[in-house]
């Protein structure tokens, strides 16, 4: 499959460029960045693949299949838009827009366009997660109770960077997107949410704090932190279930392992480490299966939604003290 990069930063030079030029089943063909010879020294990079400075003049080109949208987050609802009446598959980074109301009108249009649109929540793909969800669907842990997944760390951002724009940045947009999606792949359909989205310690516009208390359609409970404001870093999640509970820490691509606790005691169970900077091949090449079979990738759009219905409400629930129904899509 021939990829083009709309946004040849340093997001797609840290794993998307890498592991697109590591695989053997895809083919990196075209860049483009709003400086265009900064595009062609990317470009040169990763392969000396065709370079533009914008992305219509990329998808103009005909030289790509697919693209990876890896732009700040208020114009990937623009760029996948564009892609899709271009008949240009895409997989959009995270989060997947400023709302979920962006995130219905990419999936429809996508959908009338007959392309697949991916989200790039990797951690959906990554070993450690399967290996966990393989266990929970074998009964290992008995019934699902609670999910919880944390992340923290110490963030600085400069004064300039679009990290710190309102609507698009701060803990919640950026790194408490990821965590909730995994908090999802375990839980399921959220219905309410509670949240604290706050600026505790940092001198920003935007948020460095979040801590989110999720119900779930089933009824189980979910909870999430993002603490932007502690180092060093710790990344983690925890299945409990009425036989034991799952441990995923780290939750990073180099863990080789996760841990089972139950009644009978404690066990750790090796799963395969990835290596960077490829960890985005098995996202990557499960989106390429997903074109040829004509199947949703697993990173999936609807996913994408319901990660930022979560946020939505979280956002709202923190600024009128009170708990806030997720809304669910409407395609109609």
């Amino acid at each position: 499959m021939r990829f083009g990069i709309i946004g040849a930063g340093s997001i797609a030079a840290n794993s998307f460029a890498p592991s697109l030029v590591r695989s053997q089943r895809a083919e990196l063909t075209a860049v483009c960045r709003r400086d265009l010879d900064r595009a062609r020294e990317f470009a040169e990079r990763f392969g000396g693949c065709a370079a533009y400075a914008s992305a219509e003049d990329l998808l103009k080109g005909g030289k790509v299949d697919a693209v990876l949208v890896t732009t700040p987050t208020d114009t990937h609802c623009d760029y996948t838009v564009m892609a899709a009446r271009h008949g240009v598959h895409v997989l959009c980074e995270k989060p997947m827009a400023r709302n979920a109301g962006e995130c219905r009108a990419m999936i429809k249009e996508c959908r009338h366009a007959g392309v697949k649109l991916g989200v790039a929540y990797r951690r959906r793909v990554w070993p450690q997660v399967v290996e966990a969800q393989r266990l929970i669907q074998s009964g290992r842990i008995g019934r699902v109770v609670c999910v919880r997944t944390h992340y923290s760390g110490l963030t600085e951002l400069a004064q300039d960077a679009w990290q710190r724009q309102p609507e698009i940045g701060g803990a919640l947009m950026e790194m408490a997107v990821h965590r909730i999606e995994v908090l999802l792949n375990f839980a399921g359909t959220p219905t309410h949410v509670s949240g604290l989205v706050e600026t505790v310690s940092h001198d920003w516009p935007v948020d460095d704090t979040v801590g989110l208390l999720l119900k779930f359609a089933d009824g189980k409970m979910g909870v999430h932190s993002t603490i932007l404001t502690s180092p060093p870093r710790h990344d983690f999640a925890q299945i409990d279930g009425t036989e034991g509970r799952i441990i995923i820490d780290p939750l990073e691509f180099h863990a080789d392992h996760i841990v089972v606790e139950g009644p009978g005691g404690r066990e750790e169970i090796p799963v395969g480490a990835l290596e960077s900077p490829y960890f985005d091949l098995p996202m990557i090449e499960d989106f390429i299966d997903a074109v040829a079979e004509g199947r949703e990738p697993a990173c999936d759009a609807e996913t994408g939604y319901w990660v930022q219905a979560v946020a939505d409400a979280a956002v709202e629930s923190s600024q009128q003290g009170v708990r806030v129904p997720v809304r669910g899509p409407d395609w109609h």
